[in-house]
């Protein structure tokens, strides 16, 4: 979204007068990079060091209140907040990790393998992963093997490219991984079937919209967060100020 759609968007959300609600639903946000530096990019889902400060302040606020209480995503809590992170870049690991750790935030960090093989440095490396699984309040979850469209795919190559990616992670990690995020948002019917038959027991969407009573747990909306989000435009989102978004997204 360019900065003129962007502001004419915070505009409507501005005229919006929904209050927010976490005791009856909750919301998982998307992130995806953090830069360093000040200014965010221009890569849409690349969000600046300074507005992601000022996103873990107002979470670690929520926090203290019972009801917007931060989650993981498999938590059995029907309200709050959780905060996911897609792709597995390494600045997960040497900015959002530290600054969410210092305000005891748990967190999902969606993994694709094939990122992680692939050599790129601005993807975390094996050991980056294995680092970033310690670290306390961390949970890792698969985002497939190869990033491609699951639901262009056919059921057999849906069950390698998943079954590869689960049975890698844990061999890396040492631990169980039962949460997923399809790759481009992308999946049927049929990808969710066999993400359960697979093991998995949580899988999150791109579609926009709440966590609420009757969500299938490998349908699980969540709230884009975009390069232009400052702390007004997360505190917007939390409002559900936006959710006029979810007729176009």
């Amino acid at each position: 979204m360019n900065q003129v759609k962007y502001r004419l968007a915070k505009l409507v959300a501005s005229a919006q007068r929904t209050k927010p609600n976490y005791q009856i639903h909750r919301r998982v946000l998307m992130y995806h990079s953090i830069s360093n530096h000040k200014q965010s990019g221009k890569d849409t889902y690349t969000l600046s060091q300074q507005y992601f400060a000022q996103h873990v302040e107002l979470l670690h606020q929520l926090h203290k209140t019972e009801n917007s209480k931060i989650v993981k995503l498999d938590s059995v809590d029907s309200s709050g907040i959780t905060i996911t992170f897609d792709d597995g870049y390494r600045d997960t690991l040497t900015i959002a990790a530290q600054i969410l750790s210092e305000k005891s935030l748990p967190f999902t960090v969606f993994v694709s393998s094939a990122n992680i093989t692939s050599g790129d440095s601005k993807f975390l490396s094996r050991q980056e992963l294995i680092e970033l699984s310690k670290t306390s309040g961390v949970t890792i979850g698969s985002h497939g093997h190869a990033h491609t469209h699951l639901g262009e795919l056919s059921p057999s190559e849906v069950f390698s490219d998943l079954q590869h990616s689960k049975d890698w992670l844990e061999q890396v990690i040492q631990l169980p991984v039962t949460t997923l995020s399809y790759p481009h948002g992308s999946y049927n019917s049929e990808v969710s079937r066999i993400a359960a038959e697979i093991g998995f027991e949580y899988a999150a969407t791109s579609k926009w919209g709440v966590y609420e009573f009757g969500t299938q747990k490998l349908e699980i909306p969540r709230i884009d967060i975009w390069s232009n989000d400052d702390g007004q435009g997360l505190e917007q989102k939390l409002s559900g100020k936006w959710d006029w978004l979810k007729r176009f997204i």
